[in-house]
């Protein structure tokens, strides 16, 4: 009891314990990006990468090319994708005042999938090797099929959004479409 007031001990920990857990893991991030910049099949000194980091030359072009283009942008664009995930996940979450809302129960990741089959079935070629020989543009190819099946089915799912007035059948439909296109693959 904490003020004549039943509970509100409890309630405290428990915001106290979920505090400490955010701050553990926001002060966890740079150490995460510290050791995806290091460790790799060439592995970094620590003081090497903040050097380089900084602007100063460490005297390895190998290393300086390893982090600013190869690394650095990997730890940049895995921490934009994480946080855009992550918001379009509550997001989602909200809209729909479920906590399972998701890409994959409102059938855009299906979807997804289906557009790369189509492009892979319309190659000519079975699994998509003749993809393969293209390249980056057959890879290109692929990751706008997948944005294309996804957009297409985002786009049916706002515009049923509108009419119909509940979020639960909109979770139905959203489903059916998971499984239709799942079907067709």
């Amino acid at each position: 009891l904490s003020n004549g007031i039943p509970g509100r001990e409890s309630r405290n920990t428990s915001y106290m314990r979920k505090s400490g857990v955010m701050m553990m893991l926001i002060v966890s991030i740079p150490i995460f990006i510290l050791l995806n910049l290091t460790v790799g099949s060439v592995d970094i000194p620590i003081d090497d990468a903040i050097d380089v980091l900084m602007g100063k030359d460490i005297g390895s072009e190998a290393w300086t090319n390893i982090i600013l283009k190869t690394r650095l942008p990997q730890t940049l664009t895995a921490l934009a994708c994480g946080a855009g995930l992550s918001v379009a996940g509550l997001e989602m979450q909200t809209v729909f005042q479920n906590p399972l809302a998701g890409p994959s129960v409102l059938g855009v990741s299906s979807a997804a999938s289906l557009g790369v089959a189509f492009v892979v079935l319309l190659s000519g070629s079975i699994g998509g090797g003749l993809l393969s020989r293209f390249g980056v543009f057959g890879n290109t190819a692929l990751t706008l099929a997948a944005i294309s099946g996804a957009m297409v089915v985002m786009f049916i799912i706002v515009y049923l959004s509108q009419r119909l007035d509940s979020h639960v059948t909109l979770l139905i439909v959203g489903v059916l479409i998971g499984y239709i296109a799942s079907a067709v693959i």
